[in-house]
């Protein structure tokens, strides 16, 4: 058999490297908790929290089993035009603002890219969707690698018309996130309001893809990361939708910073979501 010189040696392992790359990033891995949530805020009249149960897991694994009513790979530009509504905006609570062409559709899930700003405040501009649908009751599951960056906020969150947030996760690098619900007053003489959680996992999240879900239900949410349920919450009917569901990508001190110098190039990209209707039992 003829000699296989060194050159070629050299490309054939550069080649698999990256193949065995790209396979891996394209899976999501499955992390756990380091230790358990803590409470980021406190209980209020719409949620309280409780523990996560036996029957919890039951649940998470048989929604995952189902078909969804609802699911995108984000790899068709029209797809991402026709579903999705891209937010402009400027906040000066960010150190970014949020462009239209700062997300795209690609054969690995919706890239949101972080690029040097050029017509905003901010220095960098970053990118945030939402569904032009919305979505009553059922359980969401997106599958998200983070930018591996401090300084950026990676979310995944529903907005319901009642005005109720639920934070299916606010991840940061390297292995945090921040989960719950929140209610944002319509007028003077109510007040902002949360109840959360704070979790670290064993893994650095921005390493691979993971599942970050919630089954939302007339009585409760359940929180999941890949699979395993790590938070609960009990609402008792208080949110009654239906939902707008949002990603974003946002600079800023306050996300697990400070922002890096040169944040530019480092993004967050969400390869899936799949929507699933409650059973008729958990209505």
């Amino acid at each position: 058999m003829p000699k296989i010189n060194l050159l070629t040696q050299t490309l054939v392992r550069v080649l698999l490297a990256t193949v065995a790359s790209t396979l891996m990033s394209s899976f999501a891995l499955a992390t756990s908790l380091a230790g358990p949530v803590t409470f980021g805020s406190p209980d209020q009249t719409f949620g309280t929290r409780r523990p996560v149960t036996a029957a919890d897991r039951a649940l998470i694994a048989d929604y995952l089993s189902m078909s969804p009513i609802f699911a995108t790979t984000f790899s068709k530009p029209d797809e991402l035009q026709s579903d999705w509504t891209a937010q402009t905006d400027d906040l000066a609570a960010l150190k970014s603002c949020r462009r239209p062409g700062n997300v795209e559709a690609s054969n690995v899930g919706a890239r949101f890219k972080t690029l040097v700003a050029t017509d905003c405040r901010a220095r960098w501009s970053t990118g945030s969707i939402f569904t032009k649908a919305q979505y009553p009751y059922g359980f969401f599951e997106a599958r998200m690698k983070i930018a591996d960056i401090k300084g950026m906020n990676n979310a995944f969150w529903l907005t319901t018309q009642d005005h109720y947030e639920i934070d299916v996760g606010e991840v940061e690098y390297p292995n945090c996130s921040h989960l719950g619900l929140q209610y944002w007053p319509t007028s003077k003489s109510e007040k902002h309001a949360g109840v959360g959680f704070g979790a670290k996992f064993t893994d650095n999240l921005s390493y691979g893809f993971h599942d970050y879900g919630v089954l939302w239900t007339p009585r409760e949410l359940i929180f999941e990361v890949d699979g395993e349920p790590i938070a609960a919450l009990k609402t008792n009917g208080t949110i009654k939708g239906p939902a707008n569901v949002w990603f974003s990508a946002a600079l800023a001190d306050w996300a697990n910073g400070p922002v890096p110098n040169h944040p530019e190039g480092h993004g967050m990209v969400v390869q899936s979501l799949r929507i699933t209707a409650l059973k008729s039992s958990d209505r």
